[in-house]
């Protein structure tokens, strides 16, 4: 443990959250494609879910809501390049929005699930 974060904790941590996103960025046109209302706000919600996840699992962090922010940013960070290829163009407003909704959503999973033991005990 560095500075507070379970580093074993947060790589797992960016691994989940980094399959729900590129899961979700493929399956995004489907659902667009079934219904066009939910293909519009799937993505987001996609990035919601996959934060959460990311950050939820703390391990032994002394500080819980960094890990779970550091955690969820940095599952943003390694689909980010993916987002480049496939995109192509990519606003800068939108990189920061989401790096924040990352950090906000991170450091709310992390402070929800600061309560569990080591194996899913309370504390």
């Amino acid at each position: 443990m560095s500075r507070g974060i379970d580093t074993k904790a947060c790589g797992r941590g960016i691994w989940r959250g980094f399959v729900i996103l590129v899961i979700g960025a493929l399956l995004q046109p489907i659902a667009a494609a079934v219904a066009p209302a939910v293909g519009a706000s799937f993505l987001l919600i996609t990035a919601v879910v996959a934060f959460t996840f990311a950050g939820f699992r703390t391990g032994d962090a002394d500080r819980p809501i960094l890990q779970g922010a550091v955690t969820a940013a940095g599952s943003y960070v390694f689909v980010l390049p993916l987002t480049f290829v496939a995109s192509g163009a990519v606003e800068p407003q939108q990189v920061l929005a989401t790096a924040a909704v990352a950090v906000a959503v991170g450091g709310l999973a992390g402070f929800a699930g600061r309560t569990r033991g080591k194996r899913g005990e309370k504390a």
